[in-house]
């Protein structure tokens, strides 16, 4: 019975969330959490399942910029902030491709300054002859 109940009210929270989002969205449990994506080319939101099986909580939204050939070159990442009912900025990582390197850069949201400047890393990505990865991290102020 009670697995019944808590298909039932995934199915209503799948077809609320379906109803946003035109491209896809699909559920995943992590212990008793129960986390819904709805992502499309461009921006993923995740939710989580209420108590009550039927209703949704915002949890956090990514955002993606991609290159010409299709690659993500960015990613915004907001969270839900229930108070004031508004997406906050959290952290933008930066994706620079290369022939035989990628730099990740890493930045978190500074709300005083209202821009990306807080927590700077960057990590760069080589390829060596045996195409194994090589990582060397760098934190910035």
């Amino acid at each position: 019975m009670k697995r019944s109940v808590l298909k039932s009210g995934l199915a209503a929270a799948m077809a609320t969330v379906m109803m946003s989002c035109t491209t896809a969205a699909h559920a995943q449990t992590t212990g008793n959490t129960k986390y819904i994506y709805c992502q499309d080319d461009t921006n993923t939101t995740v939710y989580t399942l209420n108590e009550d099986g039927k209703t949704l909580t915002r949890k956090v939204k990514y955002e993606y910029k991609r290159n010409e050939t299709g690659q993500v070159i960015e990613k915004k990442a907001y969270r839900w902030d229930a108070c004031r009912e508004i997406w906050k900025p959290a952290y933008l990582l930066t994706v620079t491709p290369g022939i035989s390197e990628t730099k990740l850069s890493y930045t978190e949201w500074n709300a005083k300054k209202s821009a990306f400047n807080d927590n700077k890393q960057e990590t760069i990505y080589r390829e060596d002859c045996n195409t194994n990865l090589l990582a060397d991290t760098q934190n910035k102020k």
